[in-house]
């Protein structure tokens, strides 16, 4: 996990931190059912009512409409979800091959109430039932049904924004004062949330974020969850060695949603100075390849960087017929 940008508000104590195992254990859980909170893919995220809408955002960009979902689970509040926000212009035609520039911006109020198609990936292929999770292969119907709609136009993340009833928890607190959450200093201070932002796995050839529904997670740790999808495969990772071609397309793509996270979250109730970046698979290594891009240079979301690795490589397993070394060049992090 790498940590971003951790820091203190002057007069405020630090507010403890999710551990890493416990924000993975509750994406996967989300996204695997065992909460009952499985759906299927090009819908809403998953919730058990996501009938409510939620309050309109004014982003840089255009105003945003996103879905109030009220999660099964009754100890957990309800999540603002927006879903299928453009954090990059669409990466087609001249951009194809090109590093992601700013979305255009919108007039009208924008629907964030559904998934954005995936970027364009081999459902077939075999990393499916050897570089993913049991649970990924045990529910592949599930899997599949995210992956059907793709689109080179994938340049979209989604938001999860907890709203923690807090005479709720005054009440639970008056009646039981020694409960965690009762505590100074707890995670459900007020002011801006945290924000942990999720990169998925899938060997740089498959996978999307919407995959991870954040609404658990968002609402047990109250942090603002961002999942977002990025360019795999060929558009995004190979390297001619031609300055024209340079590569790494998928990892310039992460840095723009973190770019996008810096201008927009506060618009959330975020705090832009307190972003953590986590993933699984390829994504733990993208987490560790984003602290050597010169890119994340000079940007708030970049001071006191730090990580550690949770997956074996940084290097794609998969062979291509243009390799023609043992070393995989597109995997060496370039502007």
């Amino acid at each position: 996990m790498l940590r971003i940008a951790s820091r203190a508000r002057p007069g405020r104590r630090p507010r403890p931190r999710l551990l890493p195992t416990l924000a993975l254990l509750l994406l996967d859980l989300a996204a695997s059912g065992s909460l009952g909170l499985g759906g299927g893919g090009g819908g809403p995220a998953h919730g058990a009512s996501p009938g409510q809408e939620a309050p309109v955002i004014q982003t840089s960009y255009g105003k945003l409409r996103g879905t109030r979902v009220n999660l099964v689970n009754e100890i957990l509040g309800p999540v603002n979800q927006y879903l299928g926000v453009p954090y990059a212009a669409a990466p087609v035609g001249e951009r194809r091959f090109q590093p992601p520039e700013p979305p255009a911006s919108w007039q009208q109020t924008r629907n964030a109430t559904r998934f954005a198609p995936v970027c364009p990936q081999n459902v077939q292929g075999v990393l499916l039932e050897v570089m993913l999770p049991v649970w990924f292969t045990s529910n592949a119907e599930v899997v599949a049904s995210h992956l059907l709609e793709q689109s080179e136009d994938c340049l979209f993340l989604n938001v999860y924004v907890p709203t923690e009833d807090v005479k709720r928890i005054s009440k639970e607190c008056a009646r039981k004062p020694g409960k965690k959450v009762c505590k100074k200093g707890d995670i459900r201070d007020e002011g801006p949330r945290p924000v942990m932002m999720y990169i998925h796995g899938g060997s740089y050839m498959e996978g999307t974020g919407n995959l991870f529904d954040g609404s658990v997670l968002a609402s047990y740790g109250n942090v603002i969850v961002v999942t977002l999808n990025y360019r795999l495969g060929v558009l995004g990772f190979l390297s001619m060695n031609d300055p024209a071609a340079k590569g790494n397309y998928g990892l310039l793509d992460q840095i723009q949603a973190l770019r996008w996270i810096s201008e927009n979250i506060i618009h959330f109730g975020g705090d832009p100075l307190r972003v953590t970046v986590f993933g699984s698979g390829a994504g733990a290594s993208c987490v560790n390849l984003l602290t050597l891009s010169h890119h994340s240079e000079g940007n708030r979301w970049s001071n006191s960087s730090k990580g550690t690795k949770s997956s074996p490589t940084s290097c794609s397993l998969t062979q291509t017929k243009t390799k023609t070394k043992k070393k995989t060049d597109g995997k060496k992090l370039r502007g």
